[in-house]
Protein backbone atom coordinates (compact mmCIF):
# COMPACT_ATOMS: atom_id res chain seq x y z
CA UNK A 1 0.00 0.00 0.00
CA UNK A 2 1.18 3.61 -0.95
CA UNK A 3 1.49 5.95 1.86
CA UNK A 4 0.17 9.34 0.82
CA UNK A 5 1.61 11.60 3.40
CA UNK A 6 5.30 13.46 3.42
CA UNK A 7 7.92 12.20 5.17
CA UNK A 8 9.43 14.98 6.80
CA UNK A 9 13.76 15.33 6.50
CA UNK A 10 13.35 11.42 5.31
CA UNK A 11 12.96 9.16 8.25
CA UNK A 12 14.57 11.54 10.65
CA UNK A 13 13.55 8.94 14.03
CA UNK A 14 15.87 6.47 12.67
CA UNK A 15 18.39 7.80 10.27
CA UNK A 16 20.62 11.09 10.05
CA UNK A 17 17.76 13.80 8.60
CA UNK A 18 18.10 15.07 5.15
CA UNK A 19 20.52 12.23 3.91
CA UNK A 20 20.18 9.53 1.21
CA UNK A 21 19.56 6.87 3.73
CA UNK A 22 16.91 8.71 5.42
CA UNK A 23 15.27 9.02 2.11
CA UNK A 24 15.30 5.61 1.32
CA UNK A 25 14.00 4.95 4.43
CA UNK A 26 11.12 7.00 3.47
CA UNK A 27 10.62 5.39 -0.15
CA UNK A 28 11.41 1.70 1.68
CA UNK A 29 8.38 2.42 3.50
CA UNK A 30 6.19 3.00 0.79
CA UNK A 31 5.71 7.08 1.11
CA UNK A 32 4.42 9.33 -1.83
CA UNK A 33 6.33 12.23 -0.78
CA UNK A 34 9.61 13.12 1.12
CA UNK A 35 10.67 16.81 2.53
CA UNK A 36 13.84 18.16 2.19
CA UNK A 37 15.53 21.80 3.22
CA UNK A 38 17.98 22.95 1.14
CA UNK A 39 20.93 25.84 1.91
CA UNK A 40 23.60 27.21 -0.47
CA UNK A 41 27.10 26.60 0.12
CA UNK A 42 29.98 28.99 0.02
CA UNK A 43 30.49 28.16 -4.22
CA UNK A 44 26.50 28.45 -5.23
CA UNK A 45 25.72 24.83 -4.74
CA UNK A 46 21.92 23.96 -3.49
CA UNK A 47 23.03 21.27 -0.26
CA UNK A 48 20.91 19.91 2.19
CA UNK A 49 20.56 21.00 5.54
CA UNK A 50 17.78 22.19 8.25
CA UNK A 51 19.88 24.51 9.81
CA UNK A 52 21.85 27.88 8.11
CA UNK A 53 25.06 26.15 10.77
CA UNK A 54 26.15 22.74 10.47
CA UNK A 55 26.89 22.13 14.23
CA UNK A 56 23.66 20.03 15.21
CA UNK A 57 23.65 17.64 12.21
CA UNK A 58 27.57 17.65 11.72
CA UNK A 59 30.69 16.45 13.71
CA UNK A 60 31.88 20.19 12.38
CA UNK A 61 30.53 24.30 13.25
CA UNK A 62 30.07 26.93 11.36
CA UNK A 63 27.48 28.44 8.62
CA UNK A 64 26.83 26.35 5.72
CA UNK A 65 27.32 29.27 3.24
CA UNK A 66 31.02 29.35 5.00
CA UNK A 67 31.99 26.48 3.54
CA UNK A 68 32.42 25.00 -0.38
CA UNK A 69 30.61 22.05 -1.67
CA UNK A 70 34.23 20.27 -1.23
CA UNK A 71 34.61 21.47 2.35
CA UNK A 72 30.91 20.80 3.46
CA UNK A 73 31.89 17.19 1.78
CA UNK A 74 34.75 16.34 4.45
CA UNK A 75 31.69 16.40 7.75
CA UNK A 76 29.81 13.05 8.12
CA UNK A 77 25.99 13.31 8.73
CA UNK A 78 25.82 10.59 11.47
CA UNK A 79 27.65 7.43 10.75
CA UNK A 80 28.83 6.92 7.15
CA UNK A 81 27.05 9.76 5.83
CA UNK A 82 27.89 12.99 4.04
CA UNK A 83 25.86 15.93 3.02
CA UNK A 84 24.08 15.83 0.02
CA UNK A 85 24.07 18.32 -3.04
CA UNK A 86 20.18 19.01 -4.03
CA UNK A 87 21.36 17.63 -7.52
CA UNK A 88 21.97 13.74 -5.77
CA UNK A 89 18.65 14.07 -4.21
CA UNK A 90 16.73 14.39 -7.06
CA UNK A 91 18.27 12.29 -9.16
CA UNK A 92 17.71 9.07 -6.55
CA UNK A 93 14.24 10.34 -6.02
CA UNK A 94 13.18 10.54 -9.88
CA UNK A 95 10.44 8.35 -10.83
CA UNK A 96 10.54 7.03 -7.22
CA UNK A 97 8.89 9.95 -5.30
CA UNK A 98 7.64 13.15 -5.20
CA UNK A 99 9.69 15.85 -3.44
CA UNK A 100 9.25 18.79 -0.98
CA UNK A 101 12.27 21.46 -1.29
CA UNK A 102 12.57 23.66 1.44
CA UNK A 103 13.96 27.00 0.67
CA UNK A 104 15.85 27.80 3.77
CA UNK A 105 16.01 31.57 2.49
CA UNK A 106 15.61 34.37 5.12
CA UNK A 107 15.90 38.01 3.58
CA UNK A 108 19.23 38.00 1.55
CA UNK A 109 20.64 35.01 3.37
CA UNK A 110 21.82 33.12 0.15
CA UNK A 111 21.28 35.41 -2.92
CA UNK A 112 20.25 33.62 -6.02
CA UNK A 113 19.39 30.34 -4.33
CA UNK A 114 16.28 30.39 -6.12
CA UNK A 115 18.11 30.33 -9.69
CA UNK A 116 20.25 27.86 -8.46
CA UNK A 117 17.20 25.55 -7.17
CA UNK A 118 15.17 25.77 -10.16
CA UNK A 119 18.40 25.02 -12.50
CA UNK A 120 18.74 21.66 -10.54
CA UNK A 121 15.17 20.74 -10.77
CA UNK A 122 15.53 21.82 -14.47
CA UNK A 123 18.72 20.16 -14.94
CA UNK A 124 17.44 16.79 -13.52
CA UNK A 125 14.27 16.73 -15.04
CA UNK A 126 12.44 16.46 -12.27
CA UNK A 127 10.20 19.50 -12.56
CA UNK A 128 6.93 17.67 -12.51
CA UNK A 129 8.12 15.75 -9.95
CA UNK A 130 8.47 18.68 -7.10
CA UNK A 131 7.20 21.57 -5.29
CA UNK A 132 9.34 24.31 -3.58
CA UNK A 133 8.01 26.13 -0.77
CA UNK A 134 9.44 28.22 2.14
CA UNK A 135 8.95 30.51 5.17
CA UNK A 136 10.11 33.27 2.96
CA UNK A 137 7.17 34.23 0.80
CA UNK A 138 9.49 36.89 -1.25
CA UNK A 139 11.53 34.22 -2.12
CA UNK A 140 8.87 31.89 -3.51
CA UNK A 141 7.27 34.92 -5.48
CA UNK A 142 10.90 35.40 -7.04
CA UNK A 143 10.60 31.57 -8.27
CA UNK A 144 7.68 32.25 -9.99
CA UNK A 145 9.18 35.20 -11.92
CA UNK A 146 11.73 32.72 -13.10
CA UNK A 147 9.09 29.70 -14.01
CA UNK A 148 5.45 29.83 -15.01
CA UNK A 149 5.32 25.77 -14.73
CA UNK A 150 6.96 24.93 -11.19
CA UNK A 151 4.58 23.83 -8.83
CA UNK A 152 5.18 26.27 -5.46
CA UNK A 153 3.98 26.72 -2.38
CA UNK A 154 3.86 28.62 1.08
CA UNK A 155 4.64 27.54 4.27
CA UNK A 156 3.62 29.70 7.83
CA UNK A 157 3.12 28.37 11.76
CA UNK A 158 -0.55 30.37 12.04
CA UNK A 159 -3.16 30.18 9.32
CA UNK A 160 -3.88 33.58 7.72
CA UNK A 161 -6.62 34.28 5.47
CA UNK A 162 -4.48 37.32 3.80
CA UNK A 163 -2.11 34.66 2.10
CA UNK A 164 -4.99 32.91 -0.37
CA UNK A 165 -5.42 36.16 -2.33
CA UNK A 166 -0.94 36.22 -2.57
CA UNK A 167 -0.87 32.70 -3.08
CA UNK A 168 -3.72 33.02 -6.23
CA UNK A 169 -1.43 35.55 -7.24
CA UNK A 170 1.77 33.83 -7.55
CA UNK A 171 -0.15 30.60 -8.43
CA UNK A 172 0.92 28.95 -5.37
CA UNK A 173 -1.11 25.43 -4.73
CA UNK A 174 0.44 23.78 -1.58
CA UNK A 175 0.07 25.70 2.42
CA UNK A 176 1.91 24.77 5.06
CA UNK A 177 0.89 25.09 8.52
CA UNK A 178 0.89 23.60 11.91
CA UNK A 179 -1.73 20.88 12.77
CA UNK A 180 -2.87 22.92 15.74
CA UNK A 181 -4.26 25.89 13.26
CA UNK A 182 -6.41 23.74 10.77
CA UNK A 183 -10.22 23.77 10.87
CA UNK A 184 -12.88 23.31 9.22
CA UNK A 185 -13.24 26.85 8.00
CA UNK A 186 -9.78 27.62 6.93
CA UNK A 187 -9.65 24.03 5.08
CA UNK A 188 -12.94 25.12 3.21
CA UNK A 189 -11.38 28.34 2.18
CA UNK A 190 -8.61 26.40 0.96
CA UNK A 191 -10.15 23.93 -1.14
CA UNK A 192 -12.34 26.55 -2.98
CA UNK A 193 -8.85 28.16 -3.70
CA UNK A 194 -7.58 24.88 -4.84
CA UNK A 195 -5.25 24.92 -2.46
CA UNK A 196 -3.78 21.58 -0.86
CA UNK A 197 -2.87 21.76 3.00
CA UNK A 198 0.52 20.40 4.05
CA UNK A 199 0.06 19.78 7.76
CA UNK A 200 2.38 19.32 10.39
CA UNK A 201 3.33 17.47 12.46
CA UNK A 202 1.68 14.26 12.33
CA UNK A 203 3.12 12.23 14.91
CA UNK A 204 0.38 10.53 16.68
CA UNK A 205 -3.30 9.13 16.84
CA UNK A 206 -4.54 11.85 17.72
CA UNK A 207 -2.74 14.65 15.20
CA UNK A 208 -3.51 11.63 12.58
CA UNK A 209 -7.39 11.42 13.74
CA UNK A 210 -7.80 15.03 13.12
CA UNK A 211 -5.66 15.45 9.61
CA UNK A 212 -8.06 12.80 8.40
CA UNK A 213 -11.42 14.82 8.78
CA UNK A 214 -9.86 16.57 5.64
CA UNK A 215 -9.87 15.60 1.84
CA UNK A 216 -7.42 18.33 0.65
CA UNK A 217 -5.05 17.48 3.70
CA UNK A 218 -1.58 16.17 2.93
CA UNK A 219 0.16 14.69 6.24
CA UNK A 220 3.96 15.49 7.34
CA UNK A 221 5.32 12.83 9.41
CA UNK A 222 8.67 11.80 11.43
CA UNK A 223 7.35 8.68 13.06
CA UNK A 224 7.04 6.65 9.66
CA UNK A 225 6.31 3.71 10.75
CA UNK A 226 3.73 4.79 13.26
CA UNK A 227 2.04 7.00 10.75
CA UNK A 228 1.79 3.53 8.18
CA UNK A 229 0.57 1.34 10.79
CA UNK A 230 -2.25 4.40 11.61
CA UNK A 231 -2.76 4.60 7.85
CA UNK A 232 -3.19 0.59 7.12
CA UNK A 233 -5.65 0.90 10.12
CA UNK A 234 -7.75 3.66 8.90
CA UNK A 235 -7.75 3.14 4.95
CA UNK A 236 -8.30 -1.08 5.07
Amino acid sequence: MKIKALAHRGYPIKYPENTIASYQAALNLNFTHVELDVQLSKDGIPVLMHDSTIDRTTNGQGMVKEYTLEELRSFQVGEGEKIPTLEEALLFAKDKIFVSIELKQKGDLYIGIEEAVLNVIQKTGMLKQVYVNSFDHYAIAKMRSLSDDIELGIIQHGASPAVIPFMKQINATYLSLRIEYLTKEYAKSCKEAGITIVVWPVDNEEQFIKAMNYQNVLCTTNELERFKSLYARYFT
